[in-house]
């Protein structure tokens, strides 16, 4: 399905809607706040709309402002540009964690962006993925806003991690030497530091390279989102959940070569010593 299939798909499931609610264009402006002309584009599907009037028109028809997405392809971002992708994660975790926030399960090769600093994360837009400085300042503004929505509404972390990768990025391996030591040290610390004195947020097991195969993360056990390079897939169907979940737990029981925390603590501090300048 193309941007403009989908666009379409939205505003008719958006104007089926407001037909059985018996409401208009002319009072959803009203209690949204936005222009009539506007509310028009997007029903025709001529206007992508952001996630904020998403969610302000979703409230007036009742609607979940997720399901506007399982129309006949699980497929998005809500922002097609990779340096949008933050805004992406934090439009739908925002609207997938409960209001009283919840738990968080992320299946990576490495740590989750979540963990790096506003300079880390600049240096690798920059550095790694090369964006523009326009580019750079709409992704750190996503970076940013991803990270307030976590603040608010994630209370447990689970990460689930590559230990290969976990070695490139302390040495500085391959792409990762593009980014300053102090910021990759400084990451690894505050997540030593977390699991050892906040044990309630962040749990993290390591597992060989042979058993990962694709980037997911699961909120609250109810959704599950794969993240496919360009492409998201989010999935709530039980079964599939399921058959993820069984292997997050079997990560977690089974082929995690460091699961204690203070196992995993142990391994991160001797790599930071291996990584240090002589």
């Amino acid at each position: 399905m193309s941007d403009k299939e989908k666009l379409l798909a939205m505003g008719k499931k958006l104007r089926q809607t407001m037909n059985e609610l018996s409401i208009s264009v002319k009072e959803l402006a009203e209690k949204t706040g936005m222009p009539s002309q506007t509310i028009y584009s997007i029903l025709n599907g001529h206007h992508r709309p952001s996630p904020e009037k998403l969610k302000a028109m979703c409230n007036v028809l009742h609607l979940s402002m997720d399901s506007l997405f399982d129309l006949e392809t699980n497929a998005f971002p809500i922002y097609p540009d990779p340096y949008k992708e933050s805004l992406s994660y934090a439009a739908f975790e925002d609207n997938w964690f409960s209001p009283h926030g919840g738990e968080r399960i992320s299946v990576s090769r490495g740590f989750s962006t979540a963990n790096q600093s506003f300079e880390m994360r600049e240096s690798i837009f920059r550095q790694v993925l090369k964006y523009s400085d326009a580019q750079v300042k709409t992704a750190l503004e996503g970076f940013e806003k991803r990270n307030l929505v976590i603040g608010k509404k994630e209370k447990h972390r689970v990460e689930i991690v590559v230990k290969s990768e976990l070695v490139d990025l302390i040495q500085q391996k391959d792409y990762f030497s593009t980014i300053p030591q102090n910021y990759i040290f400084e990451m690894i610390e505050k997540i030593m530091d977390t699991l050892i004195n906040k044990p309630h947020k962040l749990e993290v097991f390591i597992i060989p390279r042979q058993y990962f195969l694709v980037n997911y993360e699961i909120i609250n056990r109810e959704v599950i989102l794969f993240d496919l390079g360009s492409v998201f897939l989010r999935q709530t169907h039980q079964s599939l959940l399921e058959h993820f979940l069984k292997e997050v737990e079997e990560f977690k029981s089974k082929y995690a070569i460091y699961q204690n925390r203070y196992d995993v603590v142990e391994f991160l501090k001797v790599q930071l010593e291996i990584a240090k300048p002589k």
